[in-house]
């Protein structure tokens, strides 16, 4: 297990970093991604322009979110796969099909877990295990199986798509990949020493973000890729 854990996880970071192009267009993606964010949670709604702009960017977040993903998946499919422009836009079509559901059904789940007053740590554990990794895991295993089998193959196959994402080797790629895109950044922003010098001080915090965002990028798209590669190994 471990042995093809590790061997899908190298072979997903070399193949990142040997497609320039994609790596490229990732990081453009994702700089277009937070800069979108950022936009929405600091445009006040009081103009007409600003309403556009907020329009824009709600259209622009969720596109952005899809193409990334899309290539994430593929991108370990071969070199120049994630480069074909019209592969990659029917993919973010199905992955936006296949991402509605499961983020339906965990937003409910979410609520009802809510209204449960017992027993508060093991809901509040469970609460966070559905939407950090139950849902996460299972959207992306989704992903991979409509990007390589399309929608109607994949509702024939939901059992085995459910079984691949609770495998041992998935589970261990996707822990090893958690550990890089969350827990890491995490602890770099909130843990570090104090700087009493302003200046320094804002250029530590710049670099972290950086440094952060750039993590959550790399980790993100390393284990969708991982997982994409034992998917097609088995």
């Amino acid at each position: 297990m471990y042995t093809r854990s590790f061997s899908a996880m190298f072979s997903a970071v070399r193949l990142l970093f040997k497609s320039w192009r994609v790596l490229l267009l990732l990081l453009l993606l994702w700089a277009g991604l937070l800069t979108a964010v950022y936009l929405f949670a600091s445009t006040r709604e009081a103009t007409i322009s600003q309403l556009v702009l907020t329009l824009v960017v709600v259209i622009a977040a969720p596109a952005l979110f899809f193409v990334l993903q899309a290539l994430s998946v593929t991108y370990a499919e071969g070199e120049g796969s994630g480069g074909r422009v019209r592969k990659v836009m029917l993919d973010c079509l199905r992955l936006v099909v296949v991402s509605l559901p499961v983020l339906g059904v965990t937003l409910l789940a979410v609520y009802g877990l809510g209204k449960v007053q017992t027993h508060v740590t093991l809901v509040t554990t469970l609460r966070y295990l559905l939407i950090g990794v139950v849902a996460p895991m299972l959207t992306i295993q989704l992903w991979i199986a409509t990007t390589k089998s399309g929608l109607r193959s994949l509702v024939k196959s939901l059992r085995q798509v459910v079984s691949k994402t609770f495998a041992p080797q998935s589970v261990f790629v996707y822990a090893c990949g958690f550990l890089i895109f969350a827990v890491v950044p995490y602890v770099m922003l909130h843990v570090g020493p104090l700087i009493e010098r302003p200046w320094l001080e804002l250029s530590v915090l710049v670099v972290r973000l950086a440094a952060s965002a750039l993590l959550i990028l790399l980790g993100w798209v390393t284990t969708v890729g991982a997982m994409s590669i034992l998917s097609r190994t088995k």
